[in-house]
């Protein structure tokens, strides 16, 4: 079974969040550009992938979110294609500030 989890953080950029998650997971995440998402970072672990993200894009209007349900989380954190959720879980809300905001399973 795999599964799907997304972590938010009023307190951290993506920047901040990165150095964080990357201590706590022994990872590298490679800091990237798209035209959608502004920068964000990336890492892939065999089959997970582990992905920071704004909120709000910087070149969209304020009112438009890419997670229009935590909008009140400028910094989200996606964890894809795990089989390990509880472990990742236990390790990333060691980082202060850092919420577990949603599970899906697949």
């Amino acid at each position: 079974m795999r599964y799907h989890d997304l972590y938010g953080t009023r307190a951290m950029t993506i920047d901040e969040l990165q150095a964080a998650v990357g201590s706590e997971l022994q990872t590298s995440l490679e800091r990237r550009y798209n035209d959608d998402l502004g920068y964000y970072y990336l890492a892939e672990v065999g089959e997970e992938t582990f992905e920071i993200v704004r909120n709000f894009a910087d070149d969209r209007p304020e009112d438009e979110v890419l997670r229009p349900e935590f909008a009140d989380y400028p910094t989200l954190f996606f964890v894809s294609r795990t089989d390990r959720p509880d472990e990742i879980r236990d390790l990333l809300l060691d980082i202060q500030g850092l919420e577990h905001l949603k599970r899906e399973m697949l």
